[in-house]
């Protein structure tokens, strides 16, 4: 079984000012699995989207967030989960004063993302 280290993952611009730590996928030897790891400052925006071939779940880890699933907006804390089923459109809005991140994974290596309003 194959130990990952943050600190040897690789870090990119997920979402404009939204850093993505890559802590899972097919360089790492997943076969079905990518999970990643989100900072979204004070302000930031993970775009409205869909993934028209797979489920997504993504979990809060610190701070709030303002989620966009469907036609449902709700706020939430660390613990908190949201599922968005394929097809369906989810994003995250950063209301407060202080830094938020959230974990996401999907059931496969690779995906598409599609922008949604």
């Amino acid at each position: 079984m194959p130990i990952l280290y943050r600190a040897n993952a690789k870090t990119e611009e997920g979402y404009p000012g939204i850093p993505r730590t890559i802590l899972v996928d097919a360089s790492h030897g997943a076969e079905s699995l990518w999970v990643g790891h989100l900072e979204i400052e004070p302000g930031a925006r993970v775009t409205t989207h869909i993934h028209p071939d797979t489920e997504e779940a993504m979990v809060i880890v610190e701070g709030t967030l303002e989620a966009v699933l469907g036609d449902e907006v709700v706020t939430l804390g660390p613990g908190d989960t949201v599922l968005a089923p394929a097809g369906v459109k989810h994003g995250f809005v950063n209301r407060s004063e202080s830094k938020a991140a959230l974990m996401a994974s999907f059931p496969k290596t690779s995906f598409e993302r599609l922008t949604a309003d």
